[in-house]
């Protein structure tokens, strides 16, 4: 494929107002391509609009509306997806808007879709201590177990990769770890439990390996899986190279962010068995889990997922380092809480 051409091509970006979205759409701006941004009328344009993105209004699971957006596209970036977490928003936002975007994607013909899917697809409840994740890996068995985002995405994939199956059209997917990075959560549930930015409780011993992915480093993996043909047909894990424990990730950032708040670890069997009288008591009264054990054992095995392989088939290197993405989150911080 040749990459000084596509990088003249238009890219439509769907869920492009979000923390991911709108990084993958100012990279594609800034290497060259034209984007079509997809948002929803209640967006904030404001930061697209200063970037002199296209923007086309409208729904993704309105097939009508995106049917618009489509036409005149070479390229697709799918990034949208239900981020609340409700069984109705991730059947309709998650699984039926890539329906529809791989419908349009045959009808208009589209040169390529990268889909962006997620780490949490894998069956992580059922690997052993110590597992390497890679492309090849067990997905999971039971994702309506893993909550409603999780089995959305889930869900979705499995929609792309029996398209990606057909070989009709090139299609890449990319599963990213934990996207972090300015403007994000810098304190994920993966981590632990929060309280006002002043006590943080971490679930275990600090020894559990972060599958943390920087946010340049997603959006620059969008980028070279358009550019490369390399890519068609092929599943990727996206993992910085860098590894950091919860105990790293504490000392060289959240204690610079929140020096003076007070840092605890929580013991993983305590939890566990918390977790299990809650399910008992929320079953009795007929509600739903906050937390369910599976979901805490898929949270909580120590694995290590490994993201070589988009490295070494498409030559690619994460253009920012460790050391550079936690200066650029303790810096924004610090100019947010001032």
């Amino acid at each position: 494929m040749n990459e000084k051409k596509i990088s003249k091509s238009s890219v439509l970006v769907t869920g492009s107002t979000g923390f991911l979205g709108s990084r993958i759409v100012e990279t594609l701006m800034v290497n060259g391509f034209k984007v079509r941004a997809f948002v929803r009328k209640t967006s904030k344009l404001d930061k697209l609009k200063n970037l002199g993105v296209e923007i086309c209004v409208g729904d993704i699971a309105d097939f009508a509306s995106l049917r618009l957006a489509f036409k005149g596209i070479d390229y697709v970036v799918h990034a949208a997806a239900d981020t609340v977490g409700s069984v109705e928003g991730g059947r309709v936002s998650t699984i039926q808007g890539t329906e529809n975007v791989l419908a349009l994607r045959k009808e208009y013909r589209i040169k390529k879709l990268v889909y962006i899917s997620s780490c949490s697809v894998y069956g992580v409840a059922d690997y052993q201590k110590g597992d390497v994740v890679t492309e090849e890996s067990a997905l999971e068995r039971v994702p309506e177990a893993r909550g409603a985002y999780s089995n959305a995405k889930f869900q979705a994939e499995k929609v792309v990769l029996q398209a990606m199956a057909e070989n009709a059209y090139p299609i890449a997917c990319l599963r990213p770890g934990t996207i972090y990075g300015p403007g994000g959560e810098i304190y994920t549930p993966m981590m632990g439990f929060s309280f006002g930015g002043k006590i943080f409780l971490t679930i275990g011993d600090g020894r559990f390996v972060l599958p943390l992915v920087y946010i340049d480093n997603v959006a620059d993996a969008v980028r070279v899986a358009l550019e490369k043909g390399e890519s068609n047909g092929k599943v990727y894990n996206l993992i910085d190279p860098y590894q950091l424990t919860k105990k790293q990730y504490i000392e060289q950032l959240m204690k610079k962010v929140f020096p003076r708040a007070k840092f605890f670890n929580f013991p993983y069997s305590l939890l566990y068995v918390i977790v299990y009288l809650q399910e008992i008591l929320i079953k009795i009264i007929g509600r739903v889990p906050f937390l369910t054990r599976y979901r805490l054992e898929s949270s909580q095995k120590q694995v290590v997922y490994d993201g070589k392989k988009i490295c070494r088939e498409l030559n690619w290197t994460p253009p920012v380092s460790l050391e550079d993405a936690l200066s650029n989150i303790i810096e924004y911080e610090m100019q947010r809480q001032n």
